[in-house]
């Protein structure tokens, strides 16, 4: 069996905290963070928002900007990311403007930072939408960044490996939605930690699973999976006269088939005895 030579924490923006990061790199560890890049130093906005000093890549531009200690912010720009980001603004702007068409209560703005970024307030008593503000929203659009302290990664590969958050985030919706790991009906540790690791080894086996069936099958969700195996059963039936047993599988969908198959084990729809 290979050995782990290299552990990398991924996480969104809420991670990054100075005190996260900074137990992280204690521990000896490496992490790719989301970056909150409008909440940096002017002096790195600066540099962000420049973007004649980008690298060109493959649909991608990249910059790199040293942090202090180890760390690297890495930025990317795609043309993809920017129209989008215009296109949920532009949303968000004519929703916004139907509201204040329906009330120009500053009060009923204030609260929602979602709206308030877009407005300009005026002693308290008007509401309308600042030019200005929008301008500025406009230079972020299509910029993304992350931060890492692992020194010899490409940030080509940084920003791939970030990608892959998709699958921890998906692992999360499985230990709640479907392994129900809370809530947690116990009170002493260990029967706490046995329900907790029953829960882990599910979500190792509903892994596995779905990457041999997507390998040798199709993409199929842990909820398919699921749901097909629940329903692979069999009836039993008793004859009257001398007790026989006998039992009556239920019929196997195609799903189902292949992911008995996949596994190597025998999945029939005939009858059969039971000694």
């Amino acid at each position: 069996m290979a050995e782990v030579d290299r552990v990398v924490f991924v996480a969104d923006s809420g991670l990054l905290s100075k005190d996260n990061l900074d137990l992280i790199e204690e521990s000896k560890k490496h992490y790719i963070v989301a970056a909150r890049l409008k909440n940096q130093p002017e002096s790195i906005k600066k540099q962000i928002l420049d973007k004649a000093s980008y690298q060109s890549g493959n649909q991608m531009m990249i910059k790199e900007i040293a942090l202090p200690g180890k760390r690297r912010l890495l930025v990317n720009y795609t043309e993809k990311r920017a129209r989008k980001d215009a296109h949920d603004r532009q949303k968000a702007l004519v929703k916004l403007q139907k509201k204040i068409n329906k009330s120009k209560n500053p009060e009923s703005f204030i609260s929602n930072a979602g709206y308030r970024k877009y407005l300009k307030i005026e002693h308290q008593q008007s509401v309308q939408i600042d030019d200005e503000k929008i301008r500025h929203a406009e230079e972020w659009d299509g910029l993304h960044g992350v931060i890492t302290n692992i020194s010899d990664m490409s940030a080509r590969d940084a920003f791939e490996q970030y990608q892959g958050l998709w699958q921890i985030e998906e692992s999360f919706r499985l230990t709640k939605h479907d392994l129900r790991v809370r809530p947690i009906y116990h009170a002493r540790p260990r029967r706490i930690q046995a329900h907790v690791a029953i829960c882990f080894m599910a979500l190792v086996c509903i892994r596995h699973l779905s990457y041999r069936v997507k390998l040798q099958y199709q993409p199929l969700s842990p909820e398919i999976i699921r749901n097909e195996l629940v329903h692979v059963q069999q009836s039993i039936l008793i004859h009257k006269t001398n007790g026989t047993r006998y039992g009556i599988p239920s019929k196997p969908t195609q799903h189902a088939k292949k992911i008995y198959q996949i596994m190597g084990e025998k999945l029939s729809s005939m009858p059969f005895l039971i000694a």
